[in-house]
């Protein structure tokens, strides 16, 4: 469970929102769950022939404690959170929301004690998100029912420790490896969103985060890394320090404008917290750093092969990952090789995604980004050790670099083998994951496991012992599946060498 906290300082307009369209026309049949009152006393009632909401009375009750706090009041009075499920969770019902939402304000204090009186509040729940994510709004004014403010010290830090304890009590997944101490990954910004909902692709910022790990996969130095990011065909810049113009301190990177504008520019870090320069470098710790020149001059060096030749690499790498998959059994839990096995798994899947569907969009993209998240090191984690399976794991990311994409319907019958032995590597890492017993993480590997199990199932090779693991005692619901094909796409029009 994600919260997500704002403050503001009009509680009746962002009723207006909660109960109106949204964005993306996403709110559909707006309703409370929960509130500090009866929720029948609560709601808002409808205005003739399903129009607008009359939410002036339910925005009087919300404000009506701001306004005896008077002067002494906090400016910004209104606390907004959003509760969001990954879409791999499902749904829950208006009962179990309310429930939740119940225990959410409890929690963060809003409902007082003996000493104190409690804040007015409401939960709202409408459809799903644009992204399939089930979720409930929380709006709570920042003023007791006797008028006395309510000041805030460290609420966001509190509201994702009260999610990691509703998440236990109400057997939700654990879906957040950075509450376990994990990098962070930024999140989207909404023009990010919107922008890519308008131009049916994936968000910029997703596509380049792929293509940066991607590039990561086998790559034996920082040089190779950034000729491997230019030979993607991104744009890549170096930042350098004040007191030295040649020393490399951080990068961004962007995307080529389709058309004629300026590109946008992602700092390494921005796109998530183990692709900063600093945590990328923990991988070649005693390599010497090269110069801002050698990273202007870098370029990648692939080479061309004829379609027989993509399709024998993509049957040896098929078979390579079949055995990986079954080895990986004896890498036992709390090895000191599971950081770079995972690490090295991630960064081999974000390399079939991009083969495969190089619009960004589709299961295997997905299922790249949580497994990304599970394989996330702690924020001061040390240079992993070194691990026989990663190695070999990074050499079959570098045959598919050079193999690309597929031409055809052919060769994409080919390259679907790699898609499916990868997905079987993930089910086997998300079971070895929840045996370290290390929830969040496991939680995310088992998500990455989901997004990939219609490509099991509906592949040749008998999968009927194949299951997405589950965290201990946490019943597996529904998982919403992503629309995409079940085959490689094949897209003519991209090929590797015109890049």
């Amino acid at each position: 469970m994600i919260p997500k906290v704002t403050y503001g300082t009009d509680v009746t307009g962002l009723l207006k929102y909660l109960f109106g369209p949204g964005k993306a026309e996403e709110h559909v049949n707006p309703h409370l769950v929960a509130g500090y009152d009866d929720v029948a006393l609560l709601a808002p009632k409808q205005r003739e022939g399903g129009g607008k909401w009359s939410l002036g009375e339910l925005g009087a009750r919300l404000k009506a404690p701001q306004i005896a706090a008077g002067e002494r009041g906090v400016k910004q009075y209104v606390w907004q959170c959003s509760l969001s499920l990954p879409a791999q969770e499902g749904q829950l019902d208006d009962a179990t929301w309310g429930r939740i939402a119940a225990r959410f304000v409890a929690e963060m204090g809003f409902t007082g004690d003996a000493e104190r009186a409690g804040c007015r509040w409401v939960a709202v729940r409408h459809g799903l998100s644009a992204n399939g994510n089930d979720h409930v709004h929380l709006v709570v004014t920042l003023a007791t029912e006797d008028g006395a403010p309510v000041w805030l010290r460290q609420d966001k830090r509190r509201s994702q420790q009260v999610a990691d304890l509703l998440e236990d009590e109400f057997g939700l997944g654990k879906w957040t490896p950075g509450r376990a101490g994990a990098t962070k990954r930024p999140e989207l910004a909404r023009p990010e969103v919107d922008r890519a909902r308008r131009s049916g692709q994936a968000p910029d910022r997703e596509l380049l985060r792929r293509q940066v790990r991607a590039a990561l996969a086998g790559a034996d130095s920082e040089a190779e890394w950034v000729g491997r990011m230019k030979g993607a065909g991104l744009l890549v810049a170096a930042r350098t320090a004040a007191e030295d113009p040649n020393q490399v301190v951080g990068y961004a990177v962007a995307l080529r404008p389709a058309r004629v504008g300026k590109p946008t520019w992602y700092a390494g870090r921005s796109l998530d917290g183990d692709l900063s320069l600093p945590q990328v470098r923990k991988r070649w710790p005693e390599a010497r750093r090269p110069s801002a020149e050698q990273w202007k001059a870098a370029d990648s060096a692939e080479s061309r092969l004829r379609s027989e030749d993509r399709m024998a690499v993509w049957r040896s790498s098929a078979a390579v990952l079949e055995d990986v998959a079954g080895r990986l059994a004896g890498v036992a839990p709390g090895s000191p090789q599971w950081p770079t096995v995972a690490r090295a798994s991630a960064e081999l899947l974000a390399r079939v995604a991009a083969a495969t569907e190089p619009s960004g969009r589709g299961p295997v993209s997905r299922a790249a980004d949580a497994l990304a998240r599970a394989a996330a090191p702690p924020r001061r984690a040390p240079a992993p050790a070194a691990s026989s399976v990663a190695r070999e794991l990074g050499r079959v990311a570098d045959a598919l670099l050079v193999a690309g994409h597929a031409r055809d319907g052919g060769e994409a019958a080919v390259l679907l083998a790699v898609v499916v032995q990868a997905a079987r590597l993930v089910v086997a890492l998300a079971e070895l994951r929840a045996a370290e017993q290390q929830a969040h993480a496991a939680g995310a590997a088992a998500a990455a496991a989901a997004h990939l199990m219609p490509l099991l199932q509906s592949s040749s090779p008998p999968v009927d012992q194949v299951r997405v693991p589950t965290q201990s005692g946490v019943p597996q619901r529904p998982a919403h599946t992503v629309p995409g094909p079940v085959r490689p796409r094949v897209d003519p029009s991209v090929d590797r060498d015109s890049r």
